[in-house]
């Protein structure tokens, strides 16, 4: 869904700016087009993030000796684009592969890897990632994803850090149009 409205977000968005008063359609085309850049980043960075998480376990794979390494590495990167629930379902595969594979020893290293990766890639690479591509602050990242999740469950999670970059483009547009309006008002 996402990637359908990057895609034909700006035609919808042109009707609807243009059923806007014609002094506000500036205003308002820059505000729609933070908006899509905050969105735009979050599918960015969730690429990111996956092709990470596949290039990762791929080379843990291959060093511990497990075969079709690289397979399995592109298997947990696209897996890893399902939100939330993706890589536990890319582990437990890697895993079970691994261990019908190459055997107990293997099967444990890479187990080891996934809880070790996970727990990085949700506390660590996702707030950094994710703050760079949607320019909001990894504390901010990881707060709206909390309050997200506590509000509305596995949805508010996903949504969560769009809808923060969102908020914080309105919150500065509001502020800029506010500052807009009071300094005229004092050198007049």
């Amino acid at each position: 869904m996402t990637f359908f409205m990057l895609l034909e977000g700006p035609d919808w968005m042109n009707r609807i700016y243009g059923a806007l008063p014609e002094p506000s359609q500036p205003r308002w085309r820059r505000v729609g087009h933070d908006v899509y850049r905050t969105v735009g980043g979050y599918v960015t960075g969730n690429l990111l993030i996956s092709l990470i998480a596949g290039v990762s376990s791929g080379i843990v794979l291959w060093i511990v000796g497990v075969p079709y390494a690289v397979a399995l590495g592109l298997v947990v990167g696209l897996l890893d684009l399902i939100p939330l629930a993706g890589a536990t379902i890319a582990a437990v595969l890697v895993v079970l592969v691994a261990i019908a594979a190459s055997g107990a020893t293997a099967a444990i290293v890479v187990a080891v890897f996934f809880l070790v990766y996970q727990q990085l890639e949700n506390h660590l690479i996702q707030p950094l990632v994710y703050g760079r591509t949607v320019q909001l602050s990894p504390l901010a990242v990881l707060v709206s994803v909390l309050i997200g999740a506590q509000i509305a469950g596995v949805l508010g999670a996903l949504a969560a850090i769009p809808v923060a970059g969102t908020l914080q483009v309105l919150l500065l547009d509001w502020r800029r149009h506010r500052l807009e309006q009071i300094v005229p008002a004092t050198t007049s």
